[in-house]
């Protein structure tokens, strides 16, 4: 295990470690069954958010463009939280309610996504202010408020392409994806 807090664990090449869940929407989901495609695991902080609010409809744009690309949503809204804000969106994707066990979240243990590191900090900063911009509201602290978001494609082997630790860009991941 690595000592620096903010050294991902899981990085490209890796083996992208897999777990079973219950979804919010779509019941019970394992990464592994997903193998044979290319699938994008993405993890937020909480739906109450306002970043996160606007990164889950930056998410679903993105998605538009990539059809064929798999997605599994973890965040740390209660489940209740998460089936409300997904509800009446049309979400064709399992979305993770990551619930507390003896104090962890325990799938950010098991890719080992931690706390916003200063750029990022000073990052979602920056898009709050977007957020609020376009009429996103605070709700419920559900949470970690320094958690930091990490995404992390896997291609259809299971290995993970991409590792990314922060804010949503769609830009670089359209760019991994091309090649």
């Amino acid at each position: 295990m690595s000592l620096d807090p903010f050294m991902p664990r899981v990085k490209p090449g890796d083996p992208a470690p897999d777990f079973t869940a219950d979804s919010v929407n779509m019941g019970k989901v394992a990464l592994s069954d997903l193998r044979g495609h290319k699938t994008l695991l993405i993890f937020s902080r909480y739906f109450g958010c306002p970043v996160c609010q606007l990164e889950f409809d930056e998410l679903r744009e993105f998605l538009r463009g990539h059809p064929s690309l798999k997605v599994l949503y973890v965040n740390q809204s209660l489940p209740e939280s998460a089936r409300k804000f997904i509800e009446g969106k049309g979400v064709d994707f399992p979305v993770i309610a990551s619930l507390k066990v003896d104090g962890k979240y325990e799938l950010y243990e098991l890719y080992e996504v931690r706390g916003l590191g200063p750029a990022s900090a000073i990052k979602i900063l920056l898009k709050g202010r977007k957020a609020r911009r376009m009429g996103k509201q605070h709700g419920p602290y559900e949470g970690i408020e320094t958690q930091s978001p990490a995404q992390f494609l896997i291609d259809e082997d299971g290995k993970i392409i991409s590792a990314e630790y922060g804010l949503f860009d769609a830009e670089k991941l359209t760019s991994v994806l091309r090649t």
